[in-house]
């Protein structure tokens, strides 16, 4: 026996040596990419000072943001405590609290997303509704008879925090902070500006979320994109600023209900303190959720629901408690409202629903009833989440339009299957245009070390090595250990998203929903397996620490690279603080102010940002050169091509042109044609688009010229 205790002894010490150099070797592949971030952090930090750092415009319009954000939230608890009166689910002996508190909140905000789309619907957006909505909100608060239940070891049980519990909570604060502070800023995300916020800001201005012309992001599911509606209302009360800012904080909110639900859930399945902490931490640490966070993006909320639908599966495959399917459907139902990535998601709930029904066969158990009962569930998730697919399917044809035209055709102005398919084309391109079986196999490797932003091929995110690292972990410990079924069932589905997510569109983002699970899974197994092994512990809680640590810095290097804490304090204002950091700004600056208020300005390549313009406004949506391009190859000189321009309406058109003139990679050239006439049309385009005569402002990179 004792010769046994050694060998076991043995074996752990030599798991630990070869998980250590594990995680050294992957964090400094790690950063072996990171020199553009982390590598200039030593430049990046002068990026804080620089100027003014307070003014009290900049600051109140913070504080009233910040506010309405704060009673917004207040809101979703309210009407979410009110609604799970009514659903009936046991708490177990490790109820958390903190989980409860994440799962009643999420609900109210599921809830009240919906009902600001009927309210769209009804014309009905305005500072009055509002108002009204959030004073129904909070009085739904006093309607709440129950109790919270006071956890077992969250606040009933004294436990003293451990210096590492302390260090982890401050690194978690880390990235929660910089998400906060620069949530308040002028957003700069690429998507924001095409329409988390453009949309919002186009509905308020017509007061319903009627289809916005030319915009086709305005027929997808806009679930989060009502909240932001309502905090603009709210804001827009005490100035634009303020609602911009309520808007950004109020979609934060989401970041650290994640993180609580995370933690809650940990505790709730009998997962130490220490271990729990690091799960939130390493979510909290992947740098793509920190730019999601602070970027006005909706994949955080898609988290949130996915999270807490899992949890409500796994508690359900070992209770069969009906108020947990409701909670799977409601959960669902919202996170489909997100996305319609998350068919996905419940594909994997199917799957997990008949192997349940298949467990109770060979238990001889009710079958029938399994299948009714998880049937239901995702149904009611579909109707719940139908009004959106509703909505576009009467509006053009198809209810998941403007995605596989080719299969289910629909119609759009500015829209068709040739662009459909070729929006797909561009979608498979994340991750690599031509991927081959070792792309496949080496994914895992490549989405944690050699990822980057901005960069399609390169999945366009940072997720970090945490996960990879505690990957072995986990499947050591689903291999050999019996963990808790819940586990078990988080673990199962990521799995299946991540096949779907593999073979589909591998945009880095896309895989959030999975990871809070996964970080769950990894600590769980990691506390399991290394319960009796302190070195063993030790090793693998400092290595995954470290591995978010290294997130955080590149957090930290993106947060100085946009350096926000000035134009948020007051010190600086947006203008400048947009000057900065979007290269057009200046351009829409001038349109914005020294062009009459109805010109009509034609957008070229320019990011269809078109929340910064103030002006009426033509772009095409996502490939922004097509109209120049037809009209191009239509033209036989750049008069005729300026013609066809005034012919549209417009009086400016603003270009961005560094590479449109380029043989190699420019978009006008027609490979089917000979080159004398691709040479043709490129000139037509460079007289009309840096015309001199009429240029009003231009650089190598950009130019503003007057039609008529």
């Amino acid at each position: 026996m004792a010769g046994k205790g050694i060998e076991n002894k043995d074996s752990n010490s030599l798991a630990a040596i070869v998980f250590s150099v594990w995680a050294v070797s992957l964090l400094i592949a790690f950063f072996s990419y990171r020199g553009a971030d982390v590598g200039q952090l030593q430049n990046l930090i002068g990026n804080l000072g620089g100027g003014k750092i307070f003014g009290e415009t900049g600051l109140t319009d913070s504080f009233l943001g910040l506010i309405v954000s704060v009673f917004i939230l207040q809101a979703w608890f309210g009407i979410g405590s009110f609604a799970a009166q009514f659903i009936n689910s046991a708490k177990n002996d490790e109820h958390s609290q903190i989980l409860e508190f994440a799962m009643k909140t999420a609900l109210g905000a599921a809830i009240w997303s919906l009902i600001w789309f009927f309210l769209g619907l009804a014309g009905a957006y305005s500072t009055l509704v509002a108002v009204i909505s959030l004073v129904l909100g909070t009085a739904f608060i006093g309607l709440n008879f129950r109790r919270f239940r006071e956890p077992q070891d969250e606040s009933r049980v004294a436990n003293k925090w451990s210096t590492f519990d302390k260090i982890l909570t401050a690194l978690i604060a880390i990235p929660v902070l910089l998400a906060f502070a620069a949530s308040l800023a002028p957003p700069t995300s690429k998507d924001t500006l095409l329409y988390h916020f453009a949309l919002p800001k186009a509905f308020i201005a017509q007061g319903s979320n009627g289809f916005v012309d030319g915009n086709i992001a305005s027929f997808l599911a806009l679930g989060t994109e009502m909240h932001t509606v309502w905090a603009m209302l709210l804001g827009g009360f005490f100035s634009p600023r303020a609602a911009e800012i309520a808007a950004g904080a109020t979609i934060f909110l989401f970041f650290p209900l994640l993180l609580s639900a995370i933690y809650g859930l940990s505790r709730e399945l009998k997962i130490e303190r220490s271990w729990s902490l690091l799960a939130v931490l390493i979510v909290a640490g992947v740098p793509t959720v920190f730019h999601v966070a602070s970027g006005d993006y909706a994949d955080l909320s898609l988290a949130l629901y996915v999270t807490l639908a899992i949890y409500a599966l796994g508690r359900w495959w070992k209770s069969e408690e009906k108020g947990l399917l409701i909670y799977i459907a409601a959960f669902l139902g919202a996170a489909l409202s997100v996305k319609l990535t998350t068919l996905f998601v419940i594909a994997a709930f199917a799957l997990v629903i008949m192997l349940r029904a298949r467990k109770a066969k060979e238990e001889l158990g009710n079958v029938g009833k399994i299948l009714a009962g998880g049937s239901a569930a995702l149904l009611l998730a579909g109707v719940i989440a139908s009004p959106w697919y509703l909505r576009t399917w009467w509006q053009t044809g198809s209810p998941v339009f403007p995605f596989y035209m080719s299969i289910w055709e629909g119609r759009a102005a500015g829209w068709d299957v040739e662009r459909s398919n070729l929006f797909q084309m561009m979608n498979s391109q994340y991750g690599g245009v031509s991927k081959g079986i070792s792309d496949y196999l080496l994914a895992p490797f490549n989405i944690s070390v050699i990822a980057q932003p901005e960069q399609a091929t390169l999945f366009d995110g940072v997720i970090g090595v945490a996960f990879l690292i505690g990957l072995p972990v986990l499947i050591w410990g689903l291999w050999k250990f019996d963990l808790a079924t819940e586990i078990k069932i988080a673990a199962g589905v990521s799995g299946i998203m991540f096949f779907f997510w593999l073979f589909s569109s591998q945009q880095l983002r896309y895989l959030l929903p999975i990871l809070p699970v996964l970080a769950i899974g990894i600590c769980a197994a990691a506390q399991h397996i290394s319960e009796k092994e302190s070195w063993l512990r030790k090793v693998w809680q400092f290595s995954l620490a470290a591995s978010a640590a290294a997130g955080i810095l590149v957090t930290a290097a993106w947060f100085l690279q946009k350096a926000p804490m000035r134009v948020v304090l007051g010190g600086e204002s947006r203008d400048e603080y947009l000057a900065r950091n979007l290269d057009y700004y200046p351009y829409y600056q001038t349109l914005n102010t020294e062009t009459p208020t109805d010109a009509k300005v034609w957008l070229i390549n320019m990011r269809r940002d078109t929340y910064d313009l103030n002006r009426p406004y033509f772009s095409d949506y996502l490939f922004e050169d097509w109209t120049l391009r037809k009209l191009v190859w239509e033209s036989s000189n750049s008069q005729e091509l300026k013609a066809k321009a005034a012919a549209m309406g417009v009086q400016y058109v603003l270009t961005r042109h560094d590479f449109l003139f380029d043989y190699a990679q420019s978009s006008l050239v027609d490979d089917t044609r000979p080159r004398q006439e691709n040479e043709a049309k490129l000139k037509i385009a460079r007289e009309f688009i840096l015309d001199t005569a009429n240029t009003i402002r231009a650089d190598k990179k950009f130019s503003l010229v007057k039609v008529f």
